[in-house]
């Protein structure tokens, strides 16, 4: 009996001793109301939670009714003495328990009702701070409700992507991203179709990249969406993250998507803006300058020491502007200061001479700063080197005086039409003949020198080659003109021909016409005269004989006067390389002197510039040969192929290595032709051989040789009598062309390929045609895709039959 009392005290301390160690583990506030006796117990919890000493709180229940809140405090003792008196085993609440500094804590209290005889003796229960898990509740409820605020007002779509289902749930305001498709259930496919189509492939890269386990790249992407209903360009930034199991796969793809169409365009604009006044700057090359009008001082850059004596490092006073100006625009000078103090702007320019020696043009502009007194401050400005814009308007002065000489030299009436007024400028002797005003023309507009045109098409013919910019020429065109103050009918062969700046603007048109008016009325005097007169057919006969002698001498001078313009032409035509020589020249200038100060956008541009002008010369020099080749050449002599595919080849050396081509050459005759010419021809033939080679096998090139058959000269057109022909082949393993195309690759500017795949102007085998025509041969080629080309020749043998 004893030893089974001891156990049971044993069992008890260890059951205390458990009760402290789950208490101490909790932290939680343990109570312990003894209901008999109306005594309560806490443990030592109390103190840690609140703040309150087991020890000094009192022993009733009111230790506990005293601190629950005023405002809970009803209620919760109500329900507590509700559970004792109906004798309910559990007891819960909510409420707020004050702590020893006077604040109050969030608590929730639990307790259990001991039962004894039917009557409740006791209750034990534990009471949790929850202070802290409400605050971060409220916090999260808080920043839930305010992201979804910044979502609603940032109007940003969410979307959660199941990579199993390929279903995709979105917001409304996705939706209305992409046009608010119809379907109520999305899906990738469904989303995919109303993606830009040059976007798609990008899109689908960073999704694959995104939910791939062993790359699992961020999603952050820009791509443009085409409204499902409306049909409205959006561009959208999409940002998101996959989320991967253990095993690293893929269960959700979840991100949001924002319309930033707005932001695109208007970053477009601010880059548009940015670069036009970094291009002005960096273009303008200026120098800036700051004086102090009391002490003399002057703050300078040193591109301005650059531009004034034509070293950077060189000290600068203010009197360097008097030492270096040149002594001949000293007065220049003088009179802009004069001119500042009264406007406070100065503006001249003024030519300084260098430490070397070498005269350079200078522009100065400058602002005067003044103080509360109206005394100048300080002078602030800048200074432009401006040499070669005066050169150039020398040269524009030049051109423009070699323009009229040209004009006023030509062999047929001529004159400029200047604007869309058409101010008549420079008309020749014979223009102003066949108009019949004198030089008071001039100057005036072409309504105002020649009103009776009003009524005829010719105005509106100009106005439309402003418009479109297309040439118009007319033969035989009908115009009343006053001669005399009469009103008289003539007849003109004439050309419109636009005219452009360095800026491709069409700032005039040229007018070049033939007076036609005596062979259009003898034509017509013939017509009737058939109709009216058919009975004297032997008169009729005599009199046309001599109408055609005049027609015969009429068209001998037309023809001059067109050889005359196609002179004009090529001139012209020859012309255009210095524009271009001078885009080449300052182009290489910024690449070599500012590529380090332009962003990778700007060297891209500069280097198009560069490319494009490189391709214009080329193009232009291609033509100005096969202008050279209007005409058939009669200057034939014997010329060795041979020899010459010896210096061609010689020539391309380094291109056959680069692209590692094999050249086999067998015996080539002698052909009776001009040597440059056939220089030209062979050349082109053999160039395009190297340059069209398969990238993925050995390039190798055949150049073939014999007599051609007599059915085989009969296919040629005009063969030259008393002359056989060799039949030459340059065949090649390269990548071949569809014979479809045989008719189109001998004509100009016809290409098979885009310039990115292979270089040229699309003039070389109309010049290699030319070339076959003057020389009375003919030229084909046989070619299939992938398996290279024979491009035959026929050329009369240097030994006649």
């Amino acid at each position: 009996m004893i030893n089974s009392l001891d156990d049971r005290k044993d069992d008890l301390l260890v059951a205390i001793e458990r009760f402290q160690l789950v208490a101490k583990a909790t932290r939680d506030v343990i109570w312990d109301w003894d209901l008999v006796n109306s005594t309560v117990w806490w443990n030592e919890g109390i103190q840690q939670n609140f703040g309150h000493s087991p020890q000094d709180l009192q022993k009733g229940p009111q230790s506990w009714y005293d601190h629950i809140h005023p405002d809970d405090q009803e209620r919760v003792v109500h329900k507590i003495h509700q559970v004792i008196e109906q004798g309910e085993p559990h007891w819960s609440d909510f409420y707020r328990f004050r702590r020893a500094n006077g604040d109050y804590a969030h608590v929730h209290d639990r307790g259990y009702t001991i039962i004894v005889d039917g009557k409740p003796v006791r209750m034990v229960g534990s009471m949790l701070d929850i202070t802290e898990q409400l605050r971060l509740e409220k916090e999260r409820a808080e920043s839930e409700a305010s992201l979804k605020f910044a979502m609603e007002a940032a109007q940003l779509g969410t979307w959660n992507f199941d990579p199993f289902t390929k279903k995709i749930i979105t917001n409304q305001r996705c939706r209305e991203l992409y046009g608010n498709p119809d379907e109520e259930v999305l899906d990738y496919e469904i989303v995919s179709r109303y993606i830009h189509p040059d976007d798609k492939e990008r899109a689908r890269d960073a999704t694959i990249a995104s939910l791939d386990p062993k790359i699992r790249a961020p999603y952050d992407i820009r791509y443009r969406t085409i409204g499902a209903k409306d049909r409205v360009l959006r561009w959208l930034h999409c940002s998101g993250q996959a989320y991967f199991t253990d095993g690293g796969m893929p269960y959700r793809f979840a991100g949001i998507s924002r319309d930033i169409t707005d932001e695109v365009i208007n970053h477009e604009k601010v880059e548009w803006a940015d670069k036009q006044a970094a291009m002005t700057i960096e273009g303008s090359g200026a120098g800036s300058f700051l004086v102090n009008s009391k002490t003399d001082e002057i703050i300078y850059s040193p591109t301005m020491a650059k531009i004034l004596t034509g070293h950077e490092d060189r000290h600068v006073t203010r009197h360097i502007f008097i030492e270096h100006v040149h002594p001949e625009d000293l007065p220049i000078r003088e009179k802009a200061y004069e001119v500042a103090a009264e406007t406070g702007e100065l503006r001249y320019e003024a030519r300084f001479v260098w430490d070397d020696e070498s005269i350079h043009w200078v522009r100065v502009i400058g602002q005067y700063m003044f103080d509360s007194h109206g005394e100048a401050t300080s002078l602030s400005g800048i200074v432009m080197d401006i040499t070669d814009r005066v050169h150039s308007e020398q040269r524009i002065k030049t051109s423009e005086e070699h323009l009229r000489t040209l004009i006023q030299q030509a062999p047929v009436a001529t004159a400029l039409f200047v604007g869309r007024d058409f101010v008549i400028d420079i008309p020749n002797a014979a223009m102003l003949k066949l108009w019949g005003k004198g030089d008071s023309v001039i100057g005036k507009t072409l309504l105002e020198a020649l009103p009776e045109l009003r009524e005829q098409p010719f105005v509106e013919i100009l106005k439309r080659i402003y418009e479109t910019g297309d040439a118009h020429s007319e033969q035989g065109a009908r115009g009343d003109i006053v001669i005399d103050g009469e009103l008289q009918t003539f007849y003109y062969d004439y050309t419109y021909k636009p005219l452009r700046n360095s800026e491709g603007q069409i700032y005039a048109i040229l007018d070049m016409a033939v007076d036609v008016t005596e062979q259009v009325k003898s034509r017509h005097a013939l017509e009737k005269s058939e109709e009216k007169y058919r009975q004297l057919v032997n008169d009729l006969e005599r009199r046309v004989q001599q109408r055609t002698a005049e027609l015969n001498q009429t068209n001998a001078e037309l023809i001059n006067s067109n050889n005359n313009l196609q002179q004009f032409a090529y001139a012209a035509s020859h012309d255009m390389q210095e524009p271009l020589r001078k885009i080449q020249s300052f182009g290489s200038r910024l690449q070599s002197l500012y590529s380090k100060q332009l962003d990778e956008n700007g060297v891209f541009m500069l280097n198009r510039i560069q490319d494009a002008s490189k391709r214009m010369s080329l193009m232009i020099d291609d033509l100005l040969a096969y202008s050279r080749l209007a005409t058939r050449d009669t200057d034939f002599q014997p010329v060795g192929l041979k020899e010459m595919v010896s210096h061609i080849l010689a020539d391309l050396e380094i291109a056959i290595q680069e692209q590692k081509t094999s050249v086999i050459v067998e015996d080539l005759p002698e052909i009776h032709g001009n040597r440059p010419q056939l220089t030209q021809l062979m050349q082109n033939l053999l160039s395009n051989a190297i340059k069209y080679r398969k990238p993925d096998a050995p390039s190798e090139i055949r150049l073939l040789s014999r007599e051609a058959t007599a059915d085989e000269v009969l296919s040629i057109a005009k063969p030259l009598e008393g002359f056989s022909y060799a039949r030459i082949v340059v065949s090649d393993n390269g990548i071949g062309f569809d014979e479809i195309y045989l008719d189109r690759i001998f004509q100009m500017f016809q290409r098979l390929h885009g310039r990115s795949e292979f270089s040229g102007s699309g003039i070389g085998l109309a010049l290699c045609k030319k070339v076959v025509q003057n020389h009375h041969g003919h030229i084909t080629a046989r070619s299939t895709v992938g398996e290279g080309s024979d491009f035959i020749v026929f050329l009369p043998l240097a030994n006649k039959k």
